[in-house]
Formats: C-alpha cells, sequence, structure tokens
C-alpha cells in the first residue's frame, strides 16, 4: 500500500530561531501514558508523586536531533534520536545526578529557543551513551559534564502542546 504524501512545502518568512533555553527529564517509567495526535503531544501522565526534572542551559550548548534510518532492501525505518547537553558543574551531588541518569532509561523534553516543548525517546526512551565530566585545561573553560542521550525510536520527535510543557514540573496525581 502507498503511503500518502500531503502537501508542498514553500518558504514562508523567517519565523524560526535555533537553540534550546531548558532540557526537562524523567524516568522513562515514570511516564505512564503520552496524548498525541499527528505528532503533537497534548497530555503527559506521569507515575504519582513523579515529574519532569528541569536543567538550565548555556545559550547555543544544547541540541537535539532526530535522524531518520532506512532500508530499503528490508523494508524497514526508524529514527534516531539524539539530545546533548552540558551542566556547568562539578560536584558530589551533580556528580550523582550524572551517575543516576547514567543508570535510567529517560524522556526528555527540550523548551526550545521559540518557546516550543519538543519531546525525545517518547517509543522506547533514551540512554546516557557518552559524555564526560572534566576540570577543564584553561580557566574559562568548562568545568562540568557533557553528556548525549541516544535512542532508536519509530517515529520523528513529538512537538509538545505549551499547556503540557509548561505542566511538566507538576508532579502526577
Amino acid at each position: 500500500m502507498p503511503c500518502a504524501i500531503q502537501g508542498d512545502y514553500a518558504i514562508d518568512c523567517r519565523e524560526a530561531v535555533g537553540g534550546n533555553a531548558e532540557v526537562f527529564i524523567i524516568a522513562y517509567n515514570d511516564v505512564t501514558a503520552v496524548a498525541e495526535t499527528s505528532g503533537l503531544v497534548t497530555g503527559i501522565t506521569k507515575a504519582t508523586a513523579k515529574r519532569f526534572y528541569s536543567i538550565q542551559v548555556p545559550q547555543g550548548t544544547a541540541e537535539g536531533k532526530d535522524t531518520p534510518e532506512g532500508n530499503t532492501e528490508n523494508g524497514t525505518l526508524f529514527f534516531n534520536h539524539e539530545v546533548s547537553f552540558p551542566i556547568n558543574l562539578r560536584n558530589s551531588t551533580i556528580r550523582n545526578f550524572v551517575f543516576a541518569l547514567a543508570k535510567t532509561r529517560v524522556i526528555i523534553v527540550l523548551k526550545e529557543m521559540s518557546g516550543r516543548y519538543t519531546m525525545y525517546g517518547k517509543d522506547f526512551g533514551l540512554w546516557l551513551t557518552t559524555g564526560e565530566g572534566t576540570s577543564g585545561l584553561a580557566a574559562g573553560d568548562r568545568n562540568g559534564y557533557n553528556l548525549t542521550f541516544v535512542g532508536v525510536q519509530r517515529e520523528p520527535i513529538l512537538q509538545v502542546n505549551t499547556a503540557t510543557g509548561e505542566a511538566l514540573l507538576t508532579p502526577g496525581p
């Protein structure tokens, strides 16, 4: 059965802005349901007392990607989701936070500089696959962590409506 291609794309007014302002992260198993239609998340149900945690990032340092990967011979298609961001501090509290993240499958929502929220890892979660904690070499270098989370998903990233994005820090019922 052929897949439907819908609509044209025309270059519009320049209204997009790149970059991310904030990272929201939650353990994959702490999300019990995601209400989504046609790529737009309209609700996220969290387990009792569970919520997303906010990580504020310096401008121009956090990035989210979804890369399609297909195999024509096998008729398969999937999307690699990847989120990378720094944490500009390296102490025992942050070390323990990063250690917990390294052992936990997560879902990440980015708040983009445009104000739009995007979700990564809905289908199967993301894992911390690489990163580094560094003291920095020169006085102006990062003393902290650089983290990269990756996961294979069935679909591209999802947009999260504003009301749902603004409720990420609210604990589940």
